[in-house]
């Protein structure tokens, strides 16, 4: 885990967005009020970077969730098993299979 280090004042913020923005390019900087945080400022293009860095790993812990259930219950199906299956339910599968 990241530690922030960049902060600022939450009245600051209000007198002088400019430095809190030149500071959010620079990394997440830290809005404090009555000497506590209270919200996180960032760049547009680090948080796109950390939405999709999160979105890939949520497909992976669901991969992981399906790839455990399949292997408790000894549901996998071979490629060939697949192909035969959408082939009967009238999906062309080509030679992708």
């Amino acid at each position: 885990m990241h530690e922030l280090h960049q902060t600022i004042a939450a009245n600051e913020l209000k007198n002088n967005a400019r430095r809190a923005f030149a500071l959010a390019e620079k990394g997440p900087v830290v809005i404090i009020s009555r000497a506590k945080p209270k919200a996180v400022l960032v760049a547009p293009d680090e948080w796109n970077r950390i939405a999709r860095r999160l979105e890939i790993l949520e497909s992976l812990l669901e991969a992981q969730r399906i790839e455990a259930r399949n292997d408790a219950d000894d549901s996998w199906v071979s490629s060939i098993e697949m192909r035969d299956r959408l082939m009967k339910r009238g999906v062309d599968v080509g030679s992708s299979l």
